[in-house]
């Protein structure tokens, strides 16, 4: 193989407050790898095939310890996050060329790792290329899909046939799969809110019982009228007065599970909405717990990967993707992503060509 151009996105800085800039991701073609030549023993070379932009990685973009990793990116350096790659050439043993990996990954088109960058990848199963799109590893067979299967299964479970649940920020990469589970998998009425029409006709289309576009829509009313009896269940991507106005309508021994506050994610503390009515938790009992997704893989990751995919081929859980092309777009789809431009799971295709595309 011939030596290869590096296309990079570098952090240029920390943003601590306020929206983060395009121009904060740089695209950078400063060197080449031969993979002939540059990977040593132990080492391989691959490329990146998808890359996946998410709102998490807001955290990671302050001078402050994150609350995923444990580390801000580094300026200067490529930012990191959930990839799809495939091995170009191997020195390594248990990785051979052609193999396709998912994990977290730099967001350089080609890149040579060692053996301790080699750790946290997960082979493609072989049986599935082809079979679904290699972007679902970064969407619903990957990261989100994992975070709505374990916050449901170790958060809002026990969930009794015909609860009421609520997923706000419903037609997210997270929210479009949380509700799908809630209303396909477990029985429950599902509610969404989202920012668009065509959002709301999305989830509607996908079995929500409920939809309402919180832009036009006044949020009280709207839960009023789909949950007059009140929540059993409400996922958190959202924060601020939308929780506010749940502790209201949540029911006796309701579970909140608390994934994201993407309204707050930009906000200085002075500005950070202070929830008034907590008491609700003691008096109402409501569990509501946090959690970070990357303290179930060794508990339930392979039964994660075995039980989704059977939940995709039988059409309980439809992915929706919102693609960008080209690597050098990156910085753009983020953007886009956090100010509710997406609808699915948003991801960016850095190849031209998918070596595994879906048979007909």
């Amino acid at each position: 193989m011939a030596p290869v151009t590096v296309t990079s996105i570098l952090f240029k800085d920390f943003v601590n407050d306020g929206k983060v800039p395009e121009d904060n991701f740089v695209v950078n073609k400063e060197h080449s790898i031969d993979p002939e030549t540059d990977v040593k023993d132990a080492q391989i070379c691959i490329r990146l095939l998808y890359l996946s932009v998410d709102p998490y990685m807001r955290t990671r973009m302050r001078k402050m310890e994150s609350y995923y990793l444990g580390s801000g990116f580094e300026p200067g350096k490529p930012l990191a996050g959930g990839c799809v790659a495939q091995v170009v050439c191997s020195k390594a043993a248990g990785f051979a060329e052609g193999e396709v990996l998912s994990g977290m990954l730099p967001w350089s088109s080609h890149q040579i790792l060692d053996a301790d960058a080699q750790k946290g990848l997960q082979k493609v199963e072989p049986s599935m290329l082809g079979e679904v799109p290699l972007s679902y590893f970064v969407g619903v067979l990957g990261m989100p899909g994992m975070t709505a299967w374990a916050g449901l299964k170790k958060i809002a479970e026990p969930i009794k046939e015909g609860e009421v649940a609520l997923v706000s920020a419903a037609a997210g990469a997270v929210g479009l799969t949380v509700g799908q589970l809630l209303k396909h998998v477990y029985g429950c009425k599902v509610i969404g809110s989202a920012g668009s029409n065509d959002k709301v006709a999305l989830l509607r289309d996908l079995g929500f019982d409920a939809a309402f576009n919180y832009h036009t829509t006044p949020k009280e009313q709207a839960l009023k009228e789909a949950a007059p009896d009140g929540i059993d269940i409400y996922w958190e991507n959202v924060g601020g007065p939308v929780l506010e106005t749940v502790l209201e309508l949540c029911r006796p021994h309701a579970r909140i599970v608390a994934c994201g506050m993407i309204s707050q994610y930009d906000l200085p503390d002075e500005e950070k909405y202070g929830v008034k009515n907590l008491f609700n938790l003691i008096g109402k009992r409501i569990k509501m717990q946090g959690f970070v997704v990357g303290d179930y893989y060794s508990e339930l990751g392979k039964e994660f990967v075995t039980t989704m995919g059977e939940y995709v081929q039988q059409g309980k859980v439809k992915a929706v993707e919102h693609v960008t092309q080209g690597i050098e777009n990156a910085g753009r789809a983020w953007v886009e992503m956090m100010a509710g431009g997406n609808t699915g799971k948003a991801v960016v295709k850095v190849v031209a060509k998918d070596p595994f595309p879906v048979k007909k």
